[in-house]
């Protein structure tokens, strides 16, 4: 019993490292296990860290993939207004009015070959072997409509009247009859601008 008494105090000191150890232990566990963003927290509410691992990028597109944006055609002005042939006559209709001057009288017009009833001396004017033009409004039902008689000896009309919503103007200009229509004019003097570049642009 004697030879053992020295070593009996060794108990209590492996019961003091004894929690120690397994501290040591379990934290160098949970270490080797630990991976980088395995703990940040998941887009969606309650994903595994699983999910979050197995999710892949989305890859960046290469040059070759990537899709040019179109660039946009701008709205025609001036110039680029289209233009059609005359709806009666054959004298052609960018003569009669260039396409600066349809712009200036009012941007938002365009040619058009839509027949429809001639109002007034406009009627005339074609039935007389002359020209007419027409333009509208392209998103309203606003019309200007330009009749040209070539030697007008002896073409009579009134110098203005109203035909339904259209004011139609008439003037004689050296050996031209032109006549203008529009919602605009209200008197004949409201057409004079019009009508002056008509006369400008055939003498």
């Amino acid at each position: 019993m004697s030879a053992l008494s020295p070593s009996a105090p060794a108990a209590p000191r492996i019961r003091r490292l004894l929690p120690a150890v397994v501290v040591a232990a379990a934290t160098a566990l949970a270490l080797t296990g630990c991976e980088p963003g395995v703990f940040a927290p998941s887009e969606t509410p309650g994903a595994s860290a699983t999910a979050t691992e197995s999710a892949e990028p989305t890859p960046t597109p290469t040059a070759s993939e990537v899709v040019p944006t179109p660039t946009p055609t701008p709205a025609p002005t001036g110039s680029d207004l289209p233009t059609t042939p005359p709806i009666a006559g054959e004298l052609p209709c960018t003569d009669v009015l260039s396409a600066e001057q349809l712009y200036e009288f009012n941007p938002n017009f365009a040619a058009t070959a839509e027949e429809g009833t001639l109002p007034g001396a406009i009627g005339d004017i074609a039935d007389a072997g002359g020209t007419v033009c027409a333009y509208q409004h392209v998103t309203g039902p606003d019309r200007l409509v330009i009749g040209v008689l070539q030697q007008a000896d002896g073409f009579t009309a009134v110098e203005f009247q109203s035909v339904g919503d259209l004011g139609v103007a008439t003037s004689i200009e050296g050996d031209l009859a032109i006549a203008a229509a529009s919602q605009y004019f209200g008197a004949a003097q409201d057409a004079q601008p019009v009508i002056d570049d008509v006369a400008a642009n055939l003498q």
